[in-house]
């Protein structure tokens, strides 16, 4: 084979090269200067084909989007497994209410404790900021404590059990006797004044400076809640109900359900209960005899609160999880 001598020089594109053969040569040449017209041309022209767009997920600016793939009532939660409750729990964890001290972030929820203690039902609570701080109300006798209340204003807990209702503090955590004695209370809920149920009377009971005033629904009622214009909803054997402040309104049966595992408000008034199969919204309509329960969510929680900046804690088991509001409407999955 002969040698290739290179003498390549590039002046006005003029290119002189010896090598084995013109035809070679002339090869060389046509893709040098196709190389060069072709980078004058993409000078002057631009490019003809525009690049194809990559979203590098890995630099999503994780405020932008929610990672949760939890969506609710329209709005796009983060996602996030907190830790589990401390308490001992029976063989099959289960948490039916919840509520959260405001002030100190600090969150009281029922259980049911294992066969062998001596009461059937409890009430726990455990810090949000540490797991470190946690206990159960216990007293010098059997309470049987169950449903419960949390006044923000003065920093006390409510709690019905088998025996009246009694009061807590966030500091003895204690229980003091503060009414009903000998009643099987079953549902306490606390606004201005307390309201309350018993076992073996009909309808909801308001506790006012030392009497009672009347029953506000003349029902037997299994659970309810006070909505922020202080209407009533409420579940019982046929469904669950709308009760409105103005009694020149007939009650509203919301649902036929009557299997609904809770009710609870947010922080702006709102009533949500919940079911095995989601979450529910109450609405309000123009028209109150339109009002609507709602589902905004599939998720399916045994227990559900709104903690201070109204994100959602809830409970499967013993296992605690927060929903974060995320301040956008793009959410991956759903």
């Amino acid at each position: 084979m002969q040698d290739i001598n290179w003498n390549i020089t590039f002046r006005g594109c003029i290119l002189k090269c010896n090598i084995m053969g013109r035809t070679l040569a002339l090869v060389f040449v046509t893709l040098v200067l196709h190389a060069l017209w072709g980078s004058a041309l993409s000078a002057l022209l631009g490019p003809r084909i525009t690049a194809t767009k990559i979203l590098d997920l890995a630099e999503v600016d994780k405020n932008g989007y929610c990672y949760s793939c939890i969506k609710i009532d329209n709005i796009c939660y983060n996602h996030t497994e907190l830790f589990e409750l401390p308490a001992p729990f029976g063989e099959h964890p289960v948490v039916k209410r919840m509520g959260i001290m405001k002030s100190s972030n600090l969150l009281y929820y029922n259980f049911e404790p294992a066969l062998s203690d001596k009461e059937y039902s409890k009430v726990a609570f455990v810090s949000l900021y540490s797991t470190n701080f946690s206990g159960v109300i216990s007293g010098w006798q059997s309470f049987n404590f169950g449903p419960f209340d949390i006044n923000q204003n003065n920093k006390k807990v409510y709690l019905g059990g088998s025996d009246g209702i009694w009061v807590v503090n966030t500091i003895s955590r204690f229980p003091a006797f503060f009414s009903m004695k000998a009643n099987l209370i079953t549902n306490v809920v606390v606004r201005d004044n307390v309201y309350f149920t018993a076992s073996g009377y009909d309808g909801i009971f308001k506790y006012v400076d030392g009497y009672y005033v009347g029953q506000l629904v003349d029902k037997t009622i299994n659970n309810f809640i006070l909505d922020i214009g202080y209407n009533i909803v409420y579940l019982n054997d046929t469904g669950l109900y709308i009760s409105f402040r103005s009694k020149s309104q007939n009650d509203v049966r919301l649902s036929t359900e009557r299997f609904i595992r809770g009710l609870t408000v947010d922080g702006k008034g709102a009533v949500y209960a919940w079911h095995v199969d989601g979450i529910y919204k109450v609405t309000l309509g123009k028209v109150l005899s339109q009002s609507t329960l709602k589902r905004v969510s599939n998720l399916a929680p045994d227990a559900m609160t709104f903690d201070q900046s109204n994100n959602i804690i809830y409970s499967i088991g013993k296992k605690l999880y927060k929903l974060s509001k995320v301040t956008t409407s793009d959410c991956f999955g759903m």
